[in-house]
């Protein structure tokens, strides 16, 4: 393992403290590009190809030409994972449009900007319950764009501080009353014992474990819509789930001050069943 964790930059793999960006890279300037979040259990990614093609998806809405370092990003993130001796890791691909005077227009002929870190993650607790976890409701004041896996998360990131500040976990986002997403993470809600989630256009990011969750689903006889739903159908909902790479499935119980499903909380039979289902998408990575 490195003294100090490497990170990948351009064609190189250096020390953390030693990778340096322009200050005018336009990703500083303007949030002028995209990114993804990859998941490593055991020393495996998880959805490698999902990732990379949303990646490369996202480059294509920003025109951003797709830089050959993306056609190698399974094995820098393989070789990151290895240096750093982080088998269970959270690996960041962040590629912005490169730097050059700080103009909207950007110079010809740029070179973009790739950039790849790896965060140590714990190895996932088979026997752990799903997390409860409590919402509150703010206005999605998101561009017009939320499909898009763009730098520009300020608005996720004050809603997100909001919600913490407040004691929340999780922020809903709405727009008109209709629910999009989290700040972070895919909302589903259970009604009937079928499981509702926004359709995957412009407003929401087609999240990668959005579409894997689904999959199980079906798969286990879930009746799945991909339609919207409202605040208040929210707050009535028998059963709330938060999803994301990093999240897995969480179960939601409590939306500012209205409980959703059992009192005392508890973690609804179609969360349970969603959250093992998952889980056994992870267990060949850990097994002997």
């Amino acid at each position: 393992m490195a003294d100090e964790p490497q990170v990948y930059l351009n064609g190189r793999y250096v020390p953390r403290s030693e990778a340096k960006l322009d200050v005018e890279d336009r990703g500083a300037m303007f949030a002028d590009g995209v990114y993804e979040v990859v998941r490593y259990y055991n020393g495996h990614a998880f959805a490698m190809g999902e990732h990379v093609a949303r990646l490369r998806r996202s480059l294509e809405q920003i025109d951003l030409p797709v830089p050959a370092d993306v056609a190698r990003l399974e094995e820098i993130a393989d070789e990151l994972v290895r240096i750093n001796a982080m088998p269970d890791a959270r690996v960041y691909w962040q590629v912005t449009r490169g730097a050059g005077p700080r103009q909207h227009v950007p110079a010809t002929a740029m070179t973009p900007t790739v950039l790849v870190m790896t965060t140590r993650l714990e190895p996932v607790d088979f026997t752990a319950p799903a997390a409860m976890i409590r919402l509150t409701v703010a206005e999605d004041q998101r561009w017009a764009r939320c499909d898009i896996k763009s730098l520009a998360l300020l608005p996720n990131v004050l809603a997100a501080m909001r919600a913490h500040e407040a004691g929340f976990d999780e922020v809903a986002l709405q727009r008109g009353g209709v629910v999009t997403e989290g700040s972070h993470t895919t909302l589903f809600m259970v009604k009937d014992e079928q499981l509702f989630t926004h359709p995957a256009d412009k407003r929401i990011l087609p999240g990668v474990t959005r579409s894997l969750v689904i999959d199980v689903a079906r798969k286990a006889g879930i009746t799945v819509h991909e339609r919207a739903f409202t605040v208040e159908q929210m707050c009535n909902a028998d059963e709330l789930i938060v999803t994301g790479t990093t999240t897995h499935l969480a179960a939601v119980v409590q939306v500012d001050n209205v409980v959703v499903g059992s009192v005392p909380p508890a973690v609804g039979d179609v969360t349970m069943r969603l959250y093992r289902a998952y889980l056994d998408l992870l267990a060949p990575f850990y097994a002997k």
